[in-house]
């Protein structure tokens, strides 16, 4: 039987205890560590065994010695705690949304340097990813694009990380800004949500939503909708599986899973 992949899952709360619990059933991974900001438990029971909770990621990696850590926590302390797995060897897999491109840059170089690889997802679904893809496409035949995102009422970052590489990746394919249409009266300020290079950006948060996000085209007389919905974390898992084989295979950090699905 070939030997199981070592992971740590920095990150307890929806995301993270998602992950950990899926992991866990993969037959090629082993769940050795969950770090957490807050320590209730000092174990939990994950796919039958007792697996160490830790408040201290770097004592954590240092004494379960892992391959790869799954970073799902929050934004702030994402990159200080890719960087933690790094300086030891162990490759990241930030499923953490709302990384900064300078903190992207920072971990690229690091990973360079170590010959470490490392993949930053702003969406694990695989159905997000493939939704960027179509959508990526259909920019080149449209002008005028709108991106609406939404998820539940706690989510610290608006828009997602997921909207805004979902806007990248448009402006990117189009090769020009998109035209935005002008509204000369605004009876409600900042109704008309954000812009990125002419592309609207909006945001909806409220209990119930998990993850949903639509791309909206507009042409002459005719739009085109492309959408997404993600019902439970639990389809973050497929996606995980993915970026953690990967690493283990790679010198250098990838953004996002499209390349590991072929589809750029």
């Amino acid at each position: 039987m070939a030997e199981r992949t070592r992971v740590v899952v920095a990150g307890f709360g929806r995301l993270g205890a998602e992950l950990a619990r899926g992991l866990a059933q993969a037959d090629d991974v082993e769940v050795v560590g969950i770090a957490r900001r807050t320590l209730p438990d000092e174990q939990v029971t994950l796919g039958g065994r007792s697996v160490p909770v830790s408040t201290d990621l770097p004592a954590l990696l240092d004494r379960t010695r892992p391959r790869v850590l799954v970073e799902a926590t929050l934004p702030e302390a994402a990159e200080e705690n890719a960087r933690a797995a790094l300086e030891r060897g162990v490759s990241p897999v930030v499923a953490t949304s709302g990384l900064g491109d300078a903190s992207v840059e920072t971990l690229g170089a690091l990973c360079r340097e170590r010959r470490l690889g490392a993949v930053v997802a702003p969406n694990l679904s695989l159905g997000a990813v493939v939704l960027m893809h179509l959508a990526a496409t259909a920019a080149r035949y449209f002008e005028s694009v709108e991106v609406i995102e939404m998820h539940r009422d706690r989510k610290a970052d608006a828009p997602s990380g997921t909207a805004l590489h979902t806007a990248q990746l448009l402006a990117r394919a189009r090769g020009r800004p998109f035209v935005h249409p002008q509204t000369t009266t605004l009876t409600l300020e900042g109704v008309r949500g954000g812009e990125v290079e002419g592309i609207g950006v909006h945001s909806v948060r409220l209990p119930g939503l998990v993850a949903h996000q639509e791309v909206i085209f507009g042409g002459l007389g005719q739009t085109l909708t492309l959408r997404h919905d993600t019902t439970s974390n639990e389809s973050y898992v497929p996606g995980a599986l993915l970026a953690i084989r990967y690493v283990l295979q790679s010198h250098e950090l990838t953004y996002g899973l499209a390349a590991l699905l072929g589809l750029e």
